[in-house]
């Protein structure tokens, strides 16, 4: 595949763009920060400075906060009322990820605000495919089932049905001397 984002779901956001087989680095090597792209103005301050930005919702530290968010606002059943803390890691929310629990309710915002950052990214450079890796990435069709639902209804009609949404196939432990013998090989 040569044209693809990788978006790295952790406790922050990261992203990279490769086009006709090649990543996109920018005159500064900085492109690609989808994280710090503008999903809800004037919403969650971010560590860089501005309010809104992607990272602040869809990070591991963001859906934690969706979900302490909602259980504050609403009364709707939740086994996660009685096991999440701030220490609490992805894996928690699977139990109480089901139906109209804050946790299901937490990855459908979540997978809403992801897909509306790469909606644009799609409409600006045309993937094949959105590759998700990292943390986030391990809860499966959590993730998965809202972001492919909420891009699809977001993409301009050219993309609708274009674009996959796959996990990332390469294994957790591996990723960084993969990719930085990826590099290497590149020169």
């Amino acid at each position: 595949m040569r044209d693809f984002i990788m978006v790295t779901l952790g406790t922050g956001l990261g992203s990279g763009f490769v086009a006709g087989g090649q990543v996109i680095y920018g005159h500064d090597g900085m492109a690609g920060e989808l994280g710090h792209v503008v999903v809800e103005p004037g919403g969650r301050q971010c560590g860089c400075g501005r309010r809104g930005c992607l990272e602040t919702y869809v990070s591991a530290t963001g859906i934690k906060r969706t979900v302490f968010e909602l259980m504050a606002r609403e009364t709707v059943p939740s086994v996660l009322r009685d096991v999440l803390s701030a220490d609490s890691t992805p894996d928690d929310y699977r139990g109480g990820a089901e139906g109209r629990s804050a946790g299901a309710r937490g990855f459908s915002l979540y997978g809403q605000m992801l897909a509306r950052a790469l909606a644009d990214a799609v409409a600006v450079t045309s993937p094949e495919a959105v590759f998700l890796f990292g943390g986030l990435a391990q809860a499966g069709d959590f993730l998965l089932e809202p972001v492919r639902r909420y891009l699809d209804e977001k993409l301009l009609y050219v993309y609708r049905g274009n674009v996959k949404v796959l996990p990332s196939g390469i294994p957790a432990q591996n990723a960084a001397i993969l990719g930085a013998s990826a590099l290497v090989w590149a020169e």
